[in-house]
């Protein structure tokens, strides 16, 4: 896979139960929730053992919930018609209108 444009294309293609227009919406938003709930659960697991070093495990449980929350955002863009090239652009002028004027010396790594 190349492209955000390849990956949007190729999540809209799996099938999934929806009732109605609403569950189009409802179900990538409750995963989205979910998913992102899910990665913070492991996350805290991991600061409250005072250091930050994810194992094999924990890696591979954020790497699948990460993917999962992937697949809702490609879902949830695909049914407002936004592709997800234009929301990763938007995202990177967004990220960089609210950082200007930080000095990058500072950052944490």
């Amino acid at each position: 896979m190349d492209s955000f444009q390849e990956y949007q294309r190729l999540a809209a293609e799996v099938p999934v139960a929806l009732r109605n227009n609403r569950d189009r919406i409802e179900l990538p938003v409750l995963g989205l929730q979910e998913g992102a709930g899910k990665v913070g659960s492991v996350l805290k697991v991991v600061f409250e053992s005072g250091r930050f070093h994810l194992t094999a495990e924990q890696s591979n449980e954020v790497k699948d919930r990460l993917a999962d929350v992937l697949w809702c955002i490609a879902r949830l863009c695909s049914e407002t018609g936004i592709s997800m090239q234009e929301l990763a652009t938007h995202s990177i002028t967004q990220l960089q209108a609210r950082t200007k004027g930080l000095d990058p010396d500072r950052r944490q790594v």
